[in-house]
């Protein structure tokens, strides 16, 4: 099996910093290829690539990071979810406010009666 041409232009086509398989071929090459021009390139390779990690991705060519969204998307849609919560809001104030009347009426009648039996003594 005769031995591979070093994929210098291929990986150059790629861009830097190297993906690890890529850098694992490399190094490989470096140190196994058959002749001392072909070590020397991928010598040269592997010190651009660790020239490439240390400035960084230029700005240009930069990835946002991926961001953790808190929650999923309602799938009702942001008017109808709104609406909903609302009117969910506004039952629960108006059954609160019901119990308190009915406590409020309910305290102010006992006392009626209690005052006028103490009246009547």
């Amino acid at each position: 099996m005769p031995y591979r041409s070093f994929p210098a232009r291929r990986v150059a086509l790629q861009g830097l910093p190297l993906s690890p398989r890529q850098l694992s071929t490399i190094r490989h090459r470096a140190d196994h290829a058959p002749t001392p021009e072909m070590r020397k390139a991928a010598s040269r390779l592997l010190t651009e690539h660790e020239l490439a990690v240390a400035m960084g991705r230029p700005l240009h060519r930069a990835r946002p990071r991926p961001a953790f969204r808190t929650s999923r998307p309602s799938p009702l849609g942001p008017g109808l979810t709104g609406f909903l919560v609302g009117a969910l809001a506004l039952l629960g104030f108006l059954f609160v406010a019901t119990v308190l009347w009915a406590h409020v009426t309910d305290v102010a009648e006992t006392m009626r009666q209690q005052a006028s039996a103490m009246r009547g003594m």
